[in-house]
């Protein structure tokens, strides 16, 4: 008489599910690579679009002789806050699909006029949320008078202005002229330190 076996041995199994194991590791990992650049892509949009429509607004915001005057809640109420950007009405910031928070208002008696300002929290994301945020200030180099760096460290703070096309002077670092290695060189720090927040003012 025989006998005969059907299915597979146990030793089959484990290796099927091992190989399955390993391919879905993979999956996991190119899905959430992809989730955080659609993410960053995003965050860059976003912020692009805010930063021109603040710039496009600020003339016609009447703002105080001296001092500073927050108008985040003139963008929030003409509908120029992007997609992916919050408006928190209590703590009167804007917050990006990362957490970050901005803020808008007018300065006097500074040299400058307006800021939007960026507190970008150290995480995984800050080196590249820093390049976006270079990026785009790159693009409205011929209206941004500068873009100052500041970094919270144990010694204090520790800033770099970026200069705009009206500032931009020999010898300095000018928005127009920054290659991709400059601002990858520029946004390292957010790479190494463990700082927790770095912070970046728009000044118009």
């Amino acid at each position: 008489m025989k006998f005969y076996q059907y299915g597979r041995s146990m030793v089959e199994m484990l290796g099927v599910l091992a190989i399955i194991g390993v391919l879905s590791v993979g999956a996991i990992a190119g899905y959430s690579k992809a989730m955080m650049k659609y993410k960053l892509n995003k965050q860059a949009e976003a912020f692009n679009m805010l930063l021109a429509n603040a710039l496009q607004i600020s003339p016609q915001i009447p703002k105080s002789s001296s001092g500073q005057e927050f108008h985040l809640d003139v963008l929030q109420k003409l509908n120029l806050v992007p997609d992916g950007i919050r408006y928190d009405e209590t703590a009167d910031r804007f917050f990006d699909n990362f957490g970050n928070r901005m803020s808008f208002y007018s300065a006097s008696g500074y040299g400058y006029e307006w800021v939007m300002g960026f507190a970008l929290e150290n995480s995984s994301a800050s080196f590249e949320i820093c390049q976006n945020l270079i990026i785009v200030a790159k693009n409205f180099s011929s209206e941004l008078l500068n873009v100052l760096r500041e970094d919270e460290g144990s010694g204090g703070y520790s800033g770099k202005y970026l200069r705009g096309d009206r500032t931009c002077t020999e010898g300095q670092i000018c928005l127009k002229n920054l290659t991709l290695d400059d601002i990858s060189n520029i946004c390292s720090q957010n790479k190494n330190d463990d700082n927790t927040e770095y912070y970046f003012s728009f000044l118009w």
